[in-house]
């Protein structure tokens, strides 16, 4: 498969890195405009669109109003409805294009539709959960490792290439280890609810945020829970797994998560609405 640069893209997105500094991820605005967030996790601010007719960004990855998939600029092969962490999908949610942050994007074709779908550290395995409620792991060439029961509410990671995941019902975290199913990791104190999940990007705590946010050390040691605002439910990693996402409405504040920040919620104020000039346009 060999990309097609697309020119703009990649200039675009390298002027305005050396205009802003580094770059921690981007954002869609209401004109679908994709914008970068410079800085770091403490101190970011929304930069000016470098490209337009974006649909969705995540992480690396965008998807433009005419399907066309990118991957640091580069244009990837096919056309495609709808991106997840990791992965575009067409608008069966069947067929998946699996692109890591670096290695060769693969494809992949589900027996269900996918709910969500993960992508491994090195980018040769991908979980997803499916619209049967079972879970399936994936290796390069669509093989199936193994797929098991899950529910609708279920949440999936990766800890580098070790799949795991958040069951609700049992207000948990499990290891995916294979056929014979779960291996209990930590249960959590309390009643479970609707949570997202990820992992940070040293691999030492599980994220789960919800009506609060958990920081869960995976080898032991005291729980922290922190007051997220209501919705924040994304957990887009920035920079691996740095920060992450958690509202990125650009009408309104943003919301950034930093696991190992001792206030860990941040806020990067919303943009400004756009004045008209005499002239009838936008500023």
């Amino acid at each position: 498969m060999k990309p097609l640069l697309c020119g703009l893209m990649a200039a675009g997105a390298l002027a305005a890195q050396s205009v802003g500094g580094p770059v921690l991820g981007y954002v869609v605005d209401g004109e679908a405009r994709m914008r970068p967030l410079y800085g770091s996790p403490s101190a970011a601010y929304i930069g000016e669109a470098v490209r337009d007719g974006v649909k969705e960004t995540w992480g690396t990855l965008a998807l433009l109003a005419d399907g066309t998939a990118l991957r640091n600029g580069i244009a990837l092969e096919g056309k495609w409805a709808s991106l997840d962490s990791g992965a575009f999908s067409d608008a069966s949610g069947r067929e998946l294009l699996i692109v890591p942050d670096t290695a060769d994007p693969w494809r992949l074709t589900l027996p269900q539709q996918a709910r969500a779908v993960r992508v491994s550290s090195n980018g040769d395995r991908a979980i997803t959960l499916l619209s049967d409620e079972s879970v399936a792991l994936w290796s390069t060439g669509g093989k199936a490792e193994f797929r098991i029961s899950a529910g609708a509410w279920w949440s999936i990671a990766f800890a580098g290439q070790r799949a795991m995941a958040y069951d609700p019902a049992e207000h948990a975290l499990f290891w995916l280890d294979g056929p014979a199913g779960a291996t209990l990791l930590r249960k959590l104190d309390g009643s479970g609810g609707s949570y997202s999940l990820a992992v940070d990007r040293a691999g030492n705590n599980a994220i789960l945020v919800g009506e609060k946010a958990l920081v869960v050390p995976l080898t032991g040691g005291d729980i922290r829970q922190f007051d997220v605002p209501e919705g924040a439910a994304r957990l887009e990693a920035l920079q691996g797994g740095r920060a992450f996402l958690l509202m990125r409405d650009t009408t309104k504040p943003i919301w950034l998560f930093d696991p190992g920040a001792v206030d860990p919620v941040l806020v990067i104020p919303a943009l400004a609405p756009a004045v008209s000039d005499d002239k009838g346009g936008q500023q």
